[in-house]
């Protein structure tokens, strides 16, 4: 496979700190546009689809937005269904999930809001096989680096410093490496300033089972979401994955900690007023333990307001803005971010401090998106502190108008999908003829649900809201 030779010509070596998918989706922007593109990451990288140690989040489920899918196929022609011939399986996120949420089911309209489910490991080794084998990159795992290097008259990095104290020259060094960025320290240390940053600590507590999947059963469904409501502070969510599996994972936040045990997870499943999650738990047999993971707050790095930085620096991904996993956003915004550094290298057509601030901003830009959502969704629950933008207590008590609406009418419940799947901005829920759609569909009350199971056997009726 060879990189398609359709961007601007930089030249030189392009370094990547970070070989998970926000690093793999840099290295194939710098790929069409430097000689040679060398990724370095810490951890043993696997030659099959694996959990890596150091990535523990990816035994949990993970969401490739509609946006982040548009812009991996465009890359890589053809992953889609290389991911679906290894038993990903595509579903439509308005019409194929069942979504219960604000006391009722959401409405399943079809919509072109289409992207794979798989698990996390098998997504990165399809990628991480697309990357390695354009001809200019070179990734290599078991590789920590230490450090940067600076020219000699200070103003410019000039490649990393790896822990053996060998010494790899870059002309660009992008830090993909996660939440932590240790090149934001590394950068202190030659003088100049770190970004602002912004957290919001919500203390989400994840607990994931695999179960065998058995498509011989009916659901109605292919994936299922069911919201316990903000005082509840617990959530369930359940996705089909490769290998004709389930992944479902029970969601606690602020103190409340989901039970690890089969008795103590189905008691939780059957907690909630949809039954739907619990039946899979309950008629699927179960393959491995529970796993558990721990977020404890969201984190944003302002870069775009940066003013002194090195030239040949730049953040990516999670080194910019670190979303709570639930919101499913993290791939995609790190995509989002590649996609806007190759835009502007393309403008720059070299590697200089214009850069970096068009970049910067660029990516404040993207991540501003899905930042006011997941931040916003965390202060639903009592207990989440932090920055809280301006206007979130307002818009959250719209945005559970807009679900309730969604139970009733098709455009609700459509709009209200593009934005989760990142294809259209928050703004959008807030248009004025949208606005009154959404108060005149919410005010007969959330849908109720007349029995727990099957989603084939569901039927949802109008009711007043008594609240």
């Amino acid at each position: 496979m060879r990189a398609q030779r359709t961007a601007r010509w930089i030249g030189g070596t392009g370094v990547v700190v970070g070989a998970s998918m926000a690093g793999l989706c840099a290295a194939r922007v710098l790929a069409d546009r430097f000689e040679h593109v060398v990724v370095l990451d810490r951890d043993r990288l696997p030659d099959g689809p694996e959990h890596r140690r150091l990535v523990p989040q990816s035994q949990h489920p993970h969401l490739l937005m509609k946006a982040g899918h548009e812009i991996l196929e465009g890359w890589f022609p053809g992953l889609t269904d290389d991911l679906v011939d290894g038993g990903a399986i595509l579903f439509d996120i308005a019409a194929d999930v069942h979504w219960w949420d604000q006391g009722g089911l959401a409405r399943r309209p079809t919509s072109e809001l289409v992207s794979p489910a798989m698990s996390r490991p098998y997504l990165e080794h399809l990628v991480r096989q697309r990357v390695a084998a354009l001809p200019n990159v070179t990734i290599r795992g078991a590789t920590a680096v230490g450090g940067l290097t600076e020219a000699s008259g200070g103003g410019r990095v000039t490649g990393v410093r790896l822990d053996d104290d060998t010494v790899l020259a870059a002309d660009l060094v992008v830090d993909a490496s996660g939440r932590h960025a240790r090149s934001v320290r590394w950068v202190e240390e030659l003088g100049y300033e770190s970004p602002v940053v912004d957290q919001v600590h919500i203390d989400t507590r994840y607990v994931s089972r695999v179960y065998r999947r058995d498509d011989r059963r009916t659901r109605g469904w292919t994936a299922a979401a069911v919201m316990g409501g903000p005082e509840a502070k617990q959530q369930i969510m359940c996705l089909p994955i490769e290998g004709e599996r389930w992944i479902v994972v029970l969601i606690g936040v602020n103190g409340v900690v989901p039970p690890t045990d089969d008795d103590g997870m189905l008691a939780m499943a059957r907690s909630f007023e949809s039954h739907a999650i619990a039946e899979v738990m309950e008629t699927s047999e179960a393959m491995g333990p529970a796993v558990t993971h721990r977020f404890p707050a969201s984190q944003r790095r302002r870069v775009e307001k940066l003013r002194r930085f090195p030239a040949g620096w730049i953040l990516l991904g999670d080194a910019i803005c670190s979303f709570d996993p639930i919101y499913g956003q993290g791939m995609s915004s790190a995509a989002q971010q590649a996609q806007a550094l190759g835009a502007q290298l393309d403008r720059a057509g070299a590697v200089d401090h214009r850069l970096g601030r068009r970049y910067f901003a660029a990516a404040g830009r993207i991540v501003a998106t899905p930042w006011s959502i997941a931040v916003g969704g965390d202060f639903a629950f009592d207990g989440t502190t932090g920055d809280k933008p301006f206007g979130t207590d307002l818009f959250n008590r719209y945005g559970r108008r807009v679900i309730i609406a969604g139970q009733h009418d098709d455009a609700a419940v459509l709009r209200f999908n593009a934005v989760a799947a990142m294809v259209r901005r928050p703004a959008s829920l807030l248009a004025p003829g949208f606005l009154l759609r959404v108060m005149w569909a919410s005010r007969r009350g959330p849908g109720v649900v007349t029995s727990s199971g099957d989603e084939s056997a569901v039927t949802l009726q109008s009711t007043q809201a008594t609240r």
